[in-house]
């Protein structure tokens, strides 16, 4: 599921949202501080904070609140 959080306000992925559709709403909130869960599989999901900072065809970068740099598939918080 992709969700994001800004202030109070969550964007929720609906169902049935095409994968295009996650990509465009990760563009728009590039260089805003996001809060995103990603589905590593398995059942298993993370919560990282920070701001996506590049956005690429098939993959974008977050970078978190510890300036550490994360690269995700579109697919990781698509799900």
């Amino acid at each position: 599921m992709f969700s994001v959080k800004i202030g109070n306000n969550a964007i929720m992925r609906e169902i049935g949202d095409s994968i295009l559709l996650t990509k465009e709403r990760v563009r728009s909130l590039k260089d805003v501080p996001v809060v995103v869960k990603v589905v590593s599989g398995r059942g298993k999901n993370c919560l990282v904070s920070g701001k996506i900072t590049a956005v690429f065809p098939s993959v974008f970068t977050l970078t978190t609140d510890a300036g550490e740099m994360k690269t995700f598939s579109y697919s990781d918080v698509h799900s």
